[in-house]
């Protein structure tokens, strides 16, 4: 009963997890498609969503194309592998087996690219004129929260099949 319940639980919410990412994929292609002026709608007054201040200096401009694409590239590369996550593990679930190996690869993944992510959506106000690149405690501290979770994980894999084998 116990543990139909935390079942249930965990597959709600991975549910839940797979609604907030296509919500974040929609604000992602919202964002871009606003930022290179495609579509031509102001949200809030002080809000990441108008048109990118394009500079006329060539070096700005570069590392403002890097910005907007390293940006667009992390974050749909965060929504897709976090999203494959949560079908796996809902079907993982279902099949009784949670601990993967391709869930402790697409948590490496994970951790890989929220380097980049982190260091991309921290510096967003390059695209709006700002001149600085920002390196916040997020820039670490997200990374390591992942790289541990990731090896809490692979641990955790590494017991389920010890524990599948002295069956």
């Amino acid at each position: 009963m116990i543990i139909n319940n935390r079942n249930r639980m965990i597959t709600r919410a991975c549910y839940v997890v797979l609604l907030v990412l296509v919500g974040w994929l929609l604000l992602v292609l919202l964002q871009f498609l606003r930022w290179t002026g495609v579509i031509d709608i102001n949200i809030g007054a002080d809000s990441q969503i108008h048109q990118v201040a394009w500079s006329e200096e060539g070096k700005v401009l570069v590392i403002q194309y890097i910005e907007l694409w390293g940006y667009l590239v992390s974050s749909l590369l965060m929504i897709a592998i976090s999203s494959r996550l949560m079908i796996l593990c809902i079907k993982g679930i279902k099949l009784k087996k949670i601990f993967t190996r391709k869930n402790v690869r697409l948590l490496w993944g994970i951790t890989f690219v929220s380097l980049f992510f982190e260091l991309f959506s921290s510096n967003i106000p390059i695209m709006f004129g700002d001149r600085e690149i920002q390196f916040g405690s997020n820039l670490i501290v997200s990374p390591l929260i992942f790289l541990v979770i990731t090896l809490l994980y692979d641990a955790a894999v590494s017991v389920s099949e010890e524990n599948e084998l002295t069956i």
